[in-house]
């Protein structure tokens, strides 16, 4: 097998890692607390990923959405093949895994979709390709409907771009298979560093955490000839010069509380920019942002009066098993700790371990009745950490046969992933 096509690596599988940012549920929910209609995920839609990998986000959500028809394409044909097994094996039906690249799914599909994700791919191919990518959403994305986009960014990946040309370069002048080159090249990176090469690069200690992880990964992250870190609101301004779908939030639930997710020095010199450009870009800086995880929608509709506060309270939310039951909780953030006080916390966390609640059954906690913006932060802080998940509106038709043998499945693979499911 050759080592790349097109410039991306194509001789190593890309590992299964699940996120959770790319479910229908987060992705409405989250469209739902900034303020917008949202795809109806209780009825049947439809839901492409693009470059899809292994398959591991689409069996997730599959299963969780038996109303929903589920599309994942990818360029490498062992991609596909271990995930079509996994349908197979598993027994779900309504999920498709084509063979192809995006310019032939773009020319040959004929159907719509009401979510198109694409998730560590776009700032690692070619302008062509990003531009393909585009174009599928422009033709097939439904009005309403949600495009997911996660690529690199400035600032924060800028100091990786040398450390990335090194990898490269060994990988070119090297015959050995891509998970092999990768692990030349960090040797060749740790025996400069201990040489003193990076003594006054800026975040070294950080740029050397990011290439203790898999091999396979690192491959797939570092060794494509088309990586570049993008700065979001050029990002922005091709998305929607192409696709028309506007820019409207993160699906990292904690980006979207200003208040908590910048710096508090730098708030006030926020609050007196009025471009909406320039004020994304400076969210970007005191972020010290390395990747973004935008969420962007097709003729988006906002709520208007009590429609914003009744869509929200429908929404349910399910404990995770390593969340608190109750007490004070320290959220581990990138600007630092943020302690959250026992008296406003530990009623939801109290509330959360005895049942699965709705954001309205919630908003009846004594210290929240009238102030549903601060439970608002809370529960999006809480999405954050983990500690609690949007549970799925459609529990009532979820086949648990399924998900017992989707459990075995990962088990058999070796798999962590936190399962949303009621059940087993």
């Amino acid at each position: 097998m050759k080592k790349r096509d097109d410039g991306y690596v194509l001789d190593t599988s890309y590992p299964m890692f699940y996120y959770k940012e790319m479910e229908p549920i987060w992705l409405s929910c989250i469209t739902n607390f900034l303020g917008f209609k949202a795809p109806d995920i209780t009825k049947e839609f439809s839901y492409l990923e693009l470059a899809c990998g292994t398959g591991i986000n689409l069996l997730v959500s599959a299963i969780s959405n038996p109303n929903g028809n589920f599309i994942g394409i990818d360029f490498n044909e062992k991609h596909i093949k271990i995930a079509q097994n996994a349908v197979k094996e598993i027994g779900i039906t309504n999920l498709e895994f084509i063979y192809c690249d995006f310019a032939t799914f773009l020319k040959n599909n004929d159907r719509k979709f009401d979510f198109i994700v694409n998730h560590g791919t776009y700032s690692w191919i070619s302008p062509v390709h990003q531009k393909t990518i585009l174009d599928i959403v422009s033709k097939f994305l439904n009005n309403l409907g949600i495009f997911y986009l996660h690529y690199m960014c400035h600032p924060g990946s800028t100091p990786l771009l040398p450390i990335q040309k090194l990898l490269n370069i060994v990988d070119y002048h090297t015959d050995e298979k891509s998970n092999k080159s990768i692990e030349m090249g960090v040797s060749l990176f740790k025996e400069l560093d201990e040489a003193g090469t990076f003594i006054d690069y800026t975040r070294i200690e950080s740029i050397k955490n990011s290439l203790y992880t898999d091999s396979s990964y690192l491959a797939h992250e570092f060794l494509t000839d088309f990586w570049n870190p993008l700065y979001s609101i050029d990002v922005h301004k091709t998305v929607f010069d192409i696709t028309k779908t506007g820019y409207l939030c993160s699906s990292n639930a904690f980006e979207n509380l200003d208040n908590l997710s910048i710096p508090s020095k730098i708030q006030p010199i926020l609050q007196k920019v009025k471009s909406p450009i320039l004020k994304e870009y400076i969210k970007d800086l005191a972020r010290n942002q390395k990747q973004r995880e935008d969420i962007f929608q097709k003729d988006s509709i906002p709520f208007v009066g009590e429609e914003h506060i009744n869509s929200l309270n429908k929404i349910r939310f399910k404990r995770m098993s390593d969340c608190p039951k109750s007490g004070a909780v320290v959220f581990k953030t990138p600007i630092g700790d943020i302690n959250a006080p026992k008296e406003i916390i530990s009623p939801v966390l109290e509330a959360l371990a005895k049942k699965d609640c709705t954001f309205e059954e919630l908003l009846d906690i004594e210290h929240f009745k009238n102030q549903p913006r601060l439970l608002y932060e809370t529960i999006l802080m809480l999405m954050y950490m983990e500690y609690i998940h949007p549970s799925s509106l459609n529990f009532e038709i979820i086949n648990y046969d399924i998900t017992k043998r989707f459990n075995k499945w990962i088990k058999k693979n070796k798999i962590i992933i936190k399962v949303i499911w009621d059940k087993y």
